[in-house]
């Protein structure tokens, strides 16, 4: 009777049509755009968009006038500036969220900042830190932090209740509290925080370097101003793989180390 039953289930299944997959809907999706993009650079001329041929030899240009070691520098400003605004958003996100009287009293100027044009207070940090190391460090960090806090915050808040009350029912201590109900309920809002933060940081990097015409943003700058196309195509296309490299990274290591955590990756 089972086996009659498995096999009624198994002819009842649709079959899966090969347009399904997703990696062929993102193939056909990709080819569409990139069709298009080289209709229009027909279209236009190689003086408003270059044409994918060059673009793909501006790749070997870029290579060969040896810009990659200066895109390895700028990804040194960001790895600092990402790594500071870790060090120092997870452990306010987290007293955010568990703490009414801290979220009182900087919550609100978190929140503001967050939805602030953060590229308006450039020139103050020009001021402050100059337009060295130490700026570009600055850029970055405000650019990623505040996504950092409010994600981490968030999930402070959703630790579920009873979880907190079983653990005060078996007198555990706060501390103890903390590393085994807290921090493992908020991890995945503080990975989601890190991805978010990391795509905005290499936004904070280039506009950064924009500013003050070094590194990557001031090749981009004198590429633009040159109207050297293939070259300035290929270098935003390097800098976008790059940042959707740094998100997907955090993402497969997300999975890896909290496979549990797949719904509030979802949401």
């Amino acid at each position: 009777m089972t086996a009659v039953a498995e096999a009624a289930s198994t002819q009842a299944k649709p079959r899966e049509r090969w347009t399904d997959n997703k990696w062929v809907q993102r193939a056909i999706v990709w080819g569409a755009l990139l069709a298009l993009y080289e209709l229009l650079a027909i279209i236009l001329g190689d003086f408003y968009l270059a044409s994918l041929e060059d673009i793909v030899s501006g790749f070997g240009q870029i290579v060969e006038e040896g810009r990659i070691p200066t895109v390895l520098t700028s990804l040194e400003h960001l790895l600092v500036g990402f790594a500071l605004a870790a060090a120092v958003g997870i452990p306010i996100g987290v007293a955010m969220g568990r703490s009414f009287v801290v979220d009182q009293v900087i919550g609100m100027y978190v929140r503001g900042l967050f939805v602030t044009s953060l590229a308006a207070l450039l020139p103050l940090l020009i001021i402050l830190f100059g337009v060295g190391f130490r700026f570009q460090v600055a850029v970055v960090f405000l650019f990623s932090v505040f996504f950092v806090i409010v994600n981490t915050a968030a999930g402070a808040r959703a630790v579920p209740r009873q979880l907190m009350r079983t653990a005060e029912a078996f007198c555990v201590s706060p501390t103890r509290r903390f590393t085994a109900v807290v921090l493992p309920s908020s991890l995945p809002y503080i990975v989601i925080g890190l991805r978010l933060a990391v795509a905005n940081a290499y936004t904070g990097m280039v506009l950064a370097e924009l500013w003050v015409g070094v590194g990557t943003g001031g090749i981009l700058k004198n590429m633009g101003q040159n109207r050297d196309l293939p070259k300035f195509f290929a270098m935003v296309l390097l800098i976008t793989a790059l940042a959707a490299f740094s998100s997907y990274l955090i993402r497969v290591l997300e999975k890896r180390l909290m496979p549990w955590a797949k719904e509030v990756r979802a949401a």
